[in-house]
């Protein structure tokens, strides 16, 4: 199989987590997202990354669909718990860290735009609602403190590490007030699949 992300995509880094956690192999293929023919768009018509391109040509997109398929394709271990409250529980919080992803992304891209042109009042919201979910992931993560030497992280775990990592890569001051979220992230530093997916 192979992947088409880039190295500063928080959704093409859960999945790349989630490859190496569960032990599924699979080749990289770098894109930039700029040029009018990168690779991923023979695959997502949108252009979109990450992809995944199986081993038959057929593409799986976008990542909350890449992780079920991954989830089918290796049952084991398993980062989606199999108990149903457990489930709706993992899935609750990765909707919730790829909420902070997709509005650290519009902060970023609406910062871009020169100062005259920003919408001021998108950026407080945006700043804010980031904010609020980041204190809920705090919370959550209070319960997470032993996860650095288990077996397996969950796609919890693994979405919240993705957006974190993101926030902490374009908006650093947003974390300042979630020591104990920064804390427990870094904890996690050391583990392969983590350090092997750091953004650069």
């Amino acid at each position: 199989m192979r992947l088409y992300a880039t190295q500063t995509s928080p959704y093409a880094r859960k999945v790349r987590i989630a490859l190496l956690e569960k032990n599924i192999p699979c080749a990289l293929e770098w894109v930039d997202l700029r040029a009018a023919d990168h690779g991923a768009l023979e695959h997502n018509p949108l252009g979109k990354i990450p992809v995944l391109v199986r081993n038959d040509g057929s593409a799986v997109y976008d990542s909350a669909v890449i992780i079920q398929y991954l989830e089918i394709l290796r049952p084991e271990p398993a980062i989606i718990p199999h108990d149903p409250e457990a489930r709706i529980e993992t899935l609750r919080i990765e909707a919730l860290a790829s909420g902070i992803m997709d509005t650290t992304v519009a902060w970023v891209l609406e910062q871009r735009h020169s100062k005259d042109c920003q919408d001021a009042g998108m950026l407080q919201r945006a700043r804010g609602k980031v904010l609020a979910a980041l204190a809920v992931l705090q919370e959550e993560a209070c319960a997470w403190k032993d996860v650095a030497a288990a077996p397996v992280l969950n796609l919890a775990q693994i979405a919240t590490i993705a957006a974190v990592g993101y926030v902490d890569l374009r908006a650093p001051d947003f974390l300042l007030q979630f020591p104990d979220l920064t804390a427990w992230m870094h904890s996690l530093r050391q583990r392969p699949g983590i350090s092997a997916t750091a953004p650069q």
